[in-house]
């Protein structure tokens, strides 16, 4: 029996600058570009073949035979990490959801939302090509929906979005992600010292950075709520107000993401651990909530519609914001991908 494969190419037209910036993602047409059409095996870490099976799903397989259609339905989730990774850490967090203390928001504002963030999405793959600076428009809706919330994205567990459309955003997100990859890929060809000028990814630290030292500071801020709660509206108001209060504005001033994470955690989550489990269990919650939360999918997308915007050097690699302009590049891929390529997959840990 014959086995199923398929096959892709692309380009991406990128920006000059420090690190360059997509502009441009296009597919190649088989007919039209039969020239340059010869498939080869993946990257190592497939970012070729995740950027080219999400496009497809996020342009809803226009122009693409039924045939490839259905391998991009059966093969996708075995090869992109972020369908498994989300699963398993919205697992992790359902009793985070049913137990949280924060007013959970109206379901028709998460509807309308996911209704305007579709079309957004539609209409920036409705052509043969994205145009990755119209992205913009889709970053409007983001902050218009968290201003609505009136609760910012960060660290927030009171609401899930509906399967199809989290499907859909992780899609996006793995599409955008994998496109820095290969940009930070050529960006680091070309140095020429790769010691001290090349850049790398993360799936966390480009978000979120230092959760370890978060953790530690939301144990202190933990504390310092529990010692201080028997102070609070005392007959002697002058201990809150010159003792309470500017020492917890001061938490919020200098330690702004661990006091959030406390603030929108339940408190039996808090109570339940004894302080090394604690410590272990505010870095994990982190964790989970980046990737596999509603609102830290939300979250990851921000940052990288800010960086195609602002330019990758302003929010993922500053440290390379001096570096002397790359020259203008297109970036070429051709990818082939079969069955027998899914016979090992490893799932992820």
């Amino acid at each position: 029996m014959k086995q199923m494969s398929f096959n892709m190419g692309f380009e991406i037209k990128m920006a000059s600058g420090p690190i360059s910036t997509p502009t441009q993602f296009i597919p190649w047409n088989k007919k039209t570009d039969s020239s340059d059409y010869t498939p080869t095996t993946t990257l190592k870490y497939m970012n070729d073949a995740l950027i080219g099976m999400n496009y497809h799903v996020l342009n809803q397989f226009k122009h693409l035979s039924n045939t490839d259609t259905q391998f991009i339905k059966n093969y996708l989730k075995n090869i992109d990490p972020y369908f498994e990774i989300y699963a398993k850490s919205s697992l992790r967090l359902k009793d985070v959801y049913k137990k949280t203390e924060q007013p959970k928001p109206p379901q028709k504002l998460i509807s309308d939302f996911e209704n305007e963030f579709s079309q957004a999405v539609d209409k920036c793959f409705s052509n043969d090509n994205v145009q990755l600076k119209f992205i913009g428009e889709a970053l409007n809706i983001l902050s218009d929906f968290e201003k609505k919330l009136g609760n910012a994205f960060l660290y927030n567990f009171t609401f899930e979005f509906s399967e199809n459309f989290t499907g859909q955003l992780i899609s996006f997100y793995s599409f955008l992600f994998h496109i820095r990859t290969v940009t930070a890929m050529n960006h680091n060809d070309q140095v020429s010292d790769s010691a001290f000028e090349s850049i790398r990814c993360d799936s966390i630290s480009d978000y979120l950075a230092r959760t370890d030292y978060t953790a530690n500071d939301a144990l202190l801020y933990w504390q310092f709520k529990k010692l201080t709660t028997p102070f609070v509206g005392v007959s002697d108001v002058r201990v809150e107000k010159l003792l309470v209060n500017p020492l917890e504005q001061a938490f919020f001033k200098f330690n702004h993401n661990a006091c959030s994470l406390v603030n929108n955690l339940p408190e039996s989550f808090l109570t339940t651990h004894n302080a090394v489990q604690l410590e272990d269990a505010l870095h994990q919650i982190q964790v989970d909530w980046l990737l596999g939360s509603s609102c830290g999918l939300l979250f990851r997308l921000r940052e990288e519609f800010y960086g195609l915007q602002h330019g990758y050097d302003k929010i993922f690699w500053p440290e390379a914001s001096y570096s002397k302009p790359q020259k203008v590049a297109t970036l070429n891929f051709c990818f082939e991908l079969s069955e027998s390529d899914f016979l090992n997959s490893k799932k992820t840990g």
